[in-house]
């Protein structure tokens, strides 16, 4: 079966405007090809034996995330042989963050994935590790997400543009999902770019960048998390991020840690108000509630339901989740 793309399809032709067809394979009754990476990024990797590091997938999901699966969606990490398990699946979520905050959290996420391959004496953890964990950015609307945030993914090889329909044939398409294998990072600040290969000590990082096609509730942003990407990949722990949140040294193993004890369901990382050099910023009214607020979590409420043997709400803005745990509820 075939699926027509028009090259025309998102902008009004004119009399006497071009455009051709051009045939595509269909996957299992789905869309799902694979984009060649542009050749000025491949020549800055070390990598390129692989098709996982050449091209990336685009994937056009017109079903609602609860039928992913059964309308015969995959995604590539089981597709490997052999398949890769995923020991760690962590969400980022995304509406209007730009790249400064983008790459805040994703390099810190980066640099954890460097100390998981750097462990030794782990029977889940070596320099092969980061296969064991995928990275899920879900942009909440594609008309809501910040250009400068594509444009930051886009240099990483995990977007392209010009790619995305709203339709296929007479389906509307609910979410655009790329995926790819980064081998760089990009930390962006107002002053300064700074980037690293594997050549400085990092990890390949396995990225499914999810961009919705409206924008909806962050429920909506979960359930293409849990209900269509986590039945697939089976992964032992989600991890949940915002965006602008930037995960601290060794967090994410800590986060980890935590659940070698067979009865940890959830757990939780303490939540710090980022400060300027200067503190004016905690004069602000805003700013110091929220410091406050924090803080009591972490000192006060968190802690007292733990001793109960129950919390009834962990921080959507870092927090993680045994899988398996998940699906007893």
């Amino acid at each position: 079966m075939n699926y027509s793309i028009s090259e025309s399809d998102d902008r009004e032709l004119s009399p006497s405007a071009e455009f051709f067809i051009k045939r595509i394979e269909l996957i299992n009754g789905n869309l799902m090809i694979d984009c060649p990476v542009p050749l000025d990024l491949l020549k800055n990797f070390s990598n390129i034996s692989s098709n996982e590091f050449t091209n990336m997938r685009y994937t056009a999901c017109t079903y609602k995330p609860d039928n992913f699966k059964k309308e015969n969606f995959t995604l590539r990490q089981i597709e490997y042989e052999p398949s890769r398990e995923t020991e760690l699946f962590i969400l980022v979520t995304m509406n209007d963050e730009n790249e400064i905050q983008l790459s805040r959290t994703l390099n810190g996420i980066i640099e954890n994935i460097a100390y998981l391959c750097s462990l030794e004496d782990s029977e889940i953890w070596d320099e092969n590790g980061w296969k064991k964990v995928v990275v899920c950015i879900i942009s909440n609307g594609r008309n809501n997400t910040n250009e400068r945030a594509l444009a930051y993914l886009a240099a990483l090889g995990a977007y392209q543009n010009n790619i995305a329909k709203s339709r296929l044939d007479n389906k509307v398409v609910r979410a655009h999902i790329y995926e790819y294998i980064i081998q760089s990072s990009i930390q962006c600040t107002k002053q300064s770019l700074i980037k690293k290969t594997m050549d400085d000590g990092i990890f390949p990082t396995q990225i499914l960048f999810c961009l919705k096609e409206k924008e909806k509730d962050n429920a909506d942003s979960f359930q293409w998390f849990f209900n269509a990407f986590c039945p697939i990949l089976n992964p032992k722990i989600c991890v949940l991020i915002k965006a602008g949140v930037k995960p601290g040294d060794k967090s994410i193993y800590n986060l980890w840690k935590a659940f070698l004890k067979p009865h940890v369901a959830g757990a939780c990382g303490k939540l710090v108000a980022m400060k300027d050099k200067t503190l004016m910023k905690s004069l602000n009214p805003i700013v110091g509630t929220q410091i406050f607020e924090y803080e009591i979590s972490n000192i006060l409420d968190k802690p007292s339901e733990s001793i109960f043997g129950y919390i009834q709400f962990l921080p959507e803005d870092f927090s993680a989740y045994r899988y398996h745990s998940l699906q007893t509820l």
